[in-house]
């Protein structure tokens, strides 16, 4: 007796297989749209105003004051030599927590208010622009010197160094090369650094990143580099360095 080479398809059988590949058909369409709205978030963001190579977003028409706060961030960018003014920098400012999150994704829930993606693109907890402030993910204003203005500096230096040596060796780096070098360029400050090692061997708490949520000793490691050490910012993040040494020798100095 003759077999069929292949046993027919019982109908709910050929039912449920066109089910699961419209439910995958369509899961596939969503994690296309939200990678298309990652890279591309315009879409959500219907104003936007361009100061030189600094463009920003937001879902409300922006205020005068908005225009200053941008020339602040490129006055303080361009300082670096990482600057390159041909290449564009896209800043979101988020008016909700939710659309914070959205773009933040596992980062969301940090204590951080800012967020740069693997694209390039910087997103920015709610915030005032009239009062040139940011809010922290209670809702707490953060410290005057911690601005709109510098929160946005600080993003855009992270782009700028991902975007010059590349995102794979940036990633790789030490915390306090990354985080110090874009508040380095962001406070756009003198570092004391014989008051600085003062309060590095003192333990206080703005020393502690943990503890205060400040890069202020990451920022007197990077400023002890490349003022007292003279390195260029391309020595200073081409390759990891050792947090512990770099805060060893600062100590030892003793012609700050």
């Amino acid at each position: 007796m003759t077999r069929p080479l292949s046993a027919p398809v019982p109908p709910a059988a050929g039912g449920l297989w066109r089910w699961s590949r419209r439910v995958g058909l369509l899961l596939a369409a969503l994690v296309a749209g939200f990678l298309a709205l990652v890279i591309h978030p315009q879409p959500l963001f219907a104003y936007s105003l361009q100061r030189g190579n600094l463009v920003l977003h937001a879902r409300a028409p922006f205020p005068a004051q908005a225009v200053p706060i941008a020339d602040e961030v490129l006055r303080r960018v361009s300082r670096s030599p990482l600057y390159d003014r041909a290449h564009t920098h896209d800043v979101f400012l988020c008016d909700t927590p939710a659309l914070y999150g959205l773009f933040a994704l596992w980062g969301y829930r940090s204590g951080g208010v800012t967020h740069t993606q693997f694209t390039g693109n910087a997103f920015i907890r709610p915030f005032n622009i009239e009062r040139n402030v940011v809010f922290g993910r209670m809702g707490q204003v953060k410290q005057a010197e911690r601005s709109l203005a510098y929160f946005i500096a600080h993003e855009v230096t992270h782009a700028m160094s991902a975007h010059h040596f590349g995102r794979r060796p940036f990633a790789r780096l030490a915390a306090f090369q990354t985080e110090g070098y874009a508040d380095y360029v962001a406070f756009a400050r003198e570092v004391d650094l014989a008051r600085g090692r003062a309060a590095l061997l003192a333990d206080a708490p703005e020393m502690s990143p943990r503890r205060s949520g400040l890069y202020a000793r990451y920022e007197l490691l990077v400023a002890y580099l490349l003022r007292h050490r003279g390195l260029s910012v391309d020595q200073l993040l081409e390759q990891p360095m050792s947090q512990k040494a770099v805060e060893r020798e600062l100590v030892d100095a003793t012609d700050l």
